[in-house]
């Protein structure tokens, strides 16, 4: 046959034996193609629960297919968490639904937060666990690239990212006031110089602050002195901080300059 010929028949072997090997699931470390492809189908992944007889202990979220093996007291058989397993229950990680129906891969109508939440999870996966592929489906295709429903999340999660972010810059200049309930007083709100968790140089007066375009609003330590909280350095200023914002509203009954209100 010659070299060449025994060469090749030997690599054409070599080949069949590894695509066999990845195609059944066995650990090949940094060698698996799969790490970056796609693996397994979701009527395969169904059998990854870690019951006896099953193949292994995997779970996916958005897509991603981990290997939980470490954590089987958790996702095993009588584990907490088994439900999780052999499936892609996306939805159920910040819903709290564990039943059929709730332990689904979609993620319509989630709000912003629950989907940072879902985000977390992913994080948390990625760290903590082996990530064995891409599971075909929702999130992926067939060959392993993002779906559109995936880029859709995607941007939804970076927007609830902006609109996070947006607020904690709002906590900055309207720090959330601290709030107290007696039998003898009712309800009070009030502010200090570290109410809300936001640390500031400012005590402030309580006050209404609206969601723009809203009748919802929240209580707020407004700055009632010198400049605006947003703007320390300005030197024009009507010595009133931010309280002729046109989101902010006095509540009905308390004194005005005070840093407590009866509510």
């Amino acid at each position: 046959m010659g070299l060449l010929g025994t060469s090749a028949s030997l690599l054409g072997v070599l080949l069949a034996v590894f695509g066999y090997l990845v195609w059944t699931g066995v650990d090949l470390g940094p060698l698996n193609p799969l790490a970056q492809v796609v693996k397994p189908y979701l009527e395969q992944l169904s059998k990854y629960t870690g019951q006896s007889g099953s193949p292994g202990l995997y779970l996916a979220i958005m897509g991603k297919v981990f290997n939980v093996k470490k954590g089987k007291k958790h996702y095993g058989p009588k584990g907490g968490y088994s439900f999780f397993a052999g499936r892609d229950g996306t939805r159920a990680f910040v819903s709290g639904d564990f039943s059929d129906t709730g332990l689904t891969d979609n993620v319509d109508g989630l709000t912003s937060k629950d989907l940072l939440g879902i985000e977390e999870w992913v994080q948390m996966y990625e760290k903590e666990y082996k990530y064995v592929g891409k599971l075909i489906g929702r999130y992926y295709d067939k060959e392993g690239n993002p779906t559109k429903y995936l880029l859709e999340v995607e941007k939804k999660m970076k927007a609830a990212h902006s609109e996070k972010n947006a607020e904690e810059d709002l906590k900055k200049t309207f720090p959330p006031c601290n709030s107290m309930y007696t039998q003898e007083d009712g309800a009070k709100v009030f502010c200090s110089k570290k109410s809300g968790g936001i640390e500031r140089d400012w005590v402030g007066v309580p006050r209404k602050l609206y969601k723009p375009g809203s009748d919802r609003y929240r209580c707020a330590c407004v700055k009632n002195t010198g400049p605006p909280a947003g703007e320390p350095g300005a030197t024009q200023h009507n010595d009133r901080g931010d309280l002729d914002n046109p989101l902010v509203q006095a509540y009905d009954g308390c004194v005005s300059d005070e840093t407590w209100c009866k509510t």
